[in-house]
């Protein structure tokens, strides 16, 4: 009878829809409570993040700096066993995810997956430029004042507080560029960024139906839109640190996101830099 049950179950768990915090995950329902590890990283530091400039689809490569702290990152994480490891289709992410990698000693086996729904925020005509002139530009719009001298700080704290904290600035700034790349259009709204990045937290999710560990590499305003998505707060007044690390948990019965430690954690690049 039991076994009778059992079987009963597992068929009508077969092909259902779970429905996520964040939108529509089609995939496999688990009979039994288990949990997907989800390590999200932003990138090593890289020549246009030193110099400031917008970097969005650009992609400048990882710097001395930015090298050594994702080698130092990956033996942070070297004792963890990754299931699958995904980074965003661009060089800078796809680099510090195999530079990790080839610090761990837990996984047998790995490939980096690239997958462009996991790529920066594209920034239209501002692309490759100083990123305060993109700031000012968008102050500029919404009739906040320019300091004489120029400086970025005031500007950026009230761009945040205008636009109700971080992530309502990373959203207004995205339909800003939108709203004014009339020429080349590559600019992406909010919208689209929500868009493919919900497309592809669906299929990381559908491909690791069984739990385990999995690496995400991706990028400061990318990962701020999942975060979104998966309702993960931001920090206050600032982005996250290149290499950083966000722990989360997926939990697949009641489908919800749970973070566990800080957001932009550089407690494991600290840790591996103390490791010959």
């Amino acid at each position: 009878m039991l076994k009778r049950l059992m079987l009963t179950v597992v068929a009508l768990c077969a092909g259902t829809t779970v429905l996520c915090a964040y939108g529509r995950v089609d995939g496999y329902v688990k009979a039994h409570q288990e949990k997907l590890t989800i390590y999200v990283v932003r990138h090593g530091q890289t020549i246009f993040n030193m110099m400031d400039r917008v970097q969005g689809i650009s992609d400048g490569i990882l710097t001395e700096k930015g090298i050594q702290g994702a080698i130092d990152m990956g033996k942070g994480l070297r004792t963890v066993p990754f299931t699958a490891v995904y980074s965003s289709d661009l060089g800078r992410a796809r680099e510090t995810a195999r530079l990790a990698m080839e610090q761990n000693n837990a996984t047998v086996r790995w490939t980096v997956k690239e997958m462009p729904e996991l790529r920066e925020v594209s920034f239209g005509i501002f692309e490759g430029d100083p990123n305060p002139e993109m700031y000012i530009a968008l102050a500029k719009d919404l009739g906040i004042p320019i300091p004489e001298d120029g400086s970025l700080g005031p500007i950026y704290g009230a761009l945040i507080e205008r636009l109700g904290g971080t992530q309502g600035f990373l959203e207004g700034l995205a339909d800003f560029n939108k709203k004014i790349d009339t020429v080349y259009r590559i600019a992406e709204s909010s919208g689209d960024v929500y868009e493919r990045l919900r497309k592809g937290l669906n299929t990381i999710i559908s491909e690791n139906p069984n739990g385990g560990n999995v690496m995400i590499v991706a990028h400061g305003q990318s990962i701020g839109f999942l975060f979104s998505l998966i309702n993960v707060k931001m920090p206050d007044g600032g982005g996250l640190a290149n290499s950083s690390v966000t722990k989360i948990l997926y939990d697949y019965t009641d489908k919800t996101f749970i973070v566990d430690g800080p957001v932009g954690d550089m407690s494991y690049a600290e840790a591996g830099a103390k490791i010959n």
